[in-house]
């Protein structure tokens, strides 16, 4: 799914807890603000007001309003304002709970029936705790974060085998040059791989980093909070990353990217244009849901990964996590939004209308993964890793990102060395680490 938009980086600030407080037995109407990002679940609305689970709650005196499209600075003015929603997910999450601005979910989790850690992927898990507080529930969204997903018949009209993947960087450019076509005037028609599109170019973050994952780097030491960016593993993963888009043009690439329809996540790949893309589980669902023909070609595998890591198969479990927010009218009685949403009920609609799955072990062990094209490796893949990573916990994570994506255009684009624009990120890190106030905060920690 497309990310929200990136966040002001959050300072420093100690968030309160808040004790559970079950809804009244009254027939006084409690107003619960349940509000999410994403604009593609308004689908659910009906369905789940039509749920057992959600008219129990109405009768316990909860009136629900729930809506979509909540994101970005609206959803940031609002929790800046102290006007945010009882429950949800705005997106932001982690930089809302460092700042102070959710509620520990501890006892809430301590005394409910549902919501238990050992129903849960560990990673995924983790994800909202911070310093030994739980500021969110993993929900709507979830599982895992990493594969290659191909269509096959692009890769059989170039000659490829599909049923023999690519699995180091090194084939995967061999076949990012065979699925490459240009026109008689060079203008490119169709193209391989954009290995910075969706999950390849996130990150750092929510969804963890997938450049630095694949080559290992270890760029951040949480335990004495210092950056390691210019790794020289890192080095290598940029050059390799950029020589993709070397072969392509950027400009070129740039250019079929702005034709409607032949964007990032998904558009291009959708449009056939785009051969492979790097994506999450949730792909092969939203592939069936917006485009069934190309649904029908789409294979899914493990992602490639330097050669000096072959035969690791790598994974990341992640997603998004809904909280309650501390400024909250009512905040404290919107724990059963919470609780809804691990139902069998609720996560049905939820995987019917858009593929989207849980954290949830039990769920996901029920699901078809023949419902969808490809969908059934992201279900092996969930047992068959051999290494798994989690989400990137960095308070100044959104800089970290924002600075990235502008130091690998230099590269990509020869106006820099992939060592010499590292270099540079890493000073920048440095300074926005101290400016921040957090490397005097993090230091405190232990």
């Amino acid at each position: 799914p497309t990310p929200a938009a990136k966040p002001a980086e959050a300072k420093p600030t100690e968030a309160k807890p808040a004790a559970p407080t079950a809804a009244p037995a009254s027939k006084e109407k409690i107003q619960i603000k349940y509000w999410i990002f994403w604009n593609q679940p308004q689908v659910w609305e009906e369905p789940f007001r039509a749920t057992p689970e959600w008219k129990a709650m109405e009768e316990s005196g909860l009136e629900i309003e729930f809506r979509t499209g909540a994101g970005g600075d609206a959803g940031r003015t609002a929790v800046a304002a102290g006007t945010p929603p009882d429950v949800g997910d705005l997106g932001p999450q982690y930089d809302f709970a460092l700042g102070g601005k959710l509620m520990d979910l501890t006892d809430f989790v301590a005394a409910s029936k549902v919501v238990k850690p050992e129903r849960f992927f560990k990673e995924n898990w983790e994800g909202p705790l911070i310093d030994g507080k739980l500021y969110g529930v993993p929900c709507h969204e979830c599982y895992v974060r990493r594969g290659l997903n191909y269509n096959e018949k692009l890769v059989q009209e170039a000659g490829l085998d599909p049923n023999k993947p690519p699995e180091t960087w090194d084939e995967l450019f061999e076949w990012h040059k065979k699925l490459t076509k240009f026109d008689a005037a060079g203008n490119l028609l169709q193209y391989g791989i954009d290995p910075f599109d969706a999950e390849g170019g996130t990150g750092p973050g929510g969804d963890g980093w997938t450049i630095a994952e694949l080559w290992d780097v270890p760029f951040f030491d949480a335990a004495t909070g210092t950056f390691n960016l210019n790794h020289e593993r890192f080095v290598e993963a940029l050059d390799t990353y950029c020589e993709f888009i070397r072969f392509l043009g950027p400009d070129k690439l740039q250019g079929v990217r702005s034709v409607e329809g032949q964007g990032t996540w998904g558009g291009a790949y959708n449009a056939q244009v785009q051969a492979m893309i790097i994506e999450g589980y949730w792909h092969p669902g939203e592939t069936a849901k917006e485009k069934p023909e190309v649904s029908k070609l789409n294979r899914a595998t493990w992602i490639p990964v330097p050669a000096f890591r072959k035969g690791h198969k790598i994974q990341e479990f992640s997603g998004h996590w809904t909280s309650l927010f501390a400024e909250g009218k009512n905040a404290k009685h919107a724990f059963p939004i919470i609780e809804f949403l691990q139902s069998k009920s609720a996560l049905d609609i939820i995987f019917n209308s858009i593929g989207w799955l849980p954290a949830l072990k039990d769920y996901v062990e029920t699901v078809d993964g023949s419902k969808f094209p490809g969908l059934q490796f992201y279900l092996d893949s969930a047992k068959q890793f051999t290494h798994a990573y989690g989400e990137n916990k960095i308070p100044i994570r959104s800089f970290i990102g924002q600075k990235f994506a502008v130091y690998r255009e230099k590269v990509y684009r020869d106006e820099m060395k992939a060592k010499e624009a590292l270099d540079a990120f890493q000073k920048d890190v440095e300074t926005e680490w101290e400016e921040s106030g957090w490397k005097a905060k993090w230091g405190k920690k232990g």
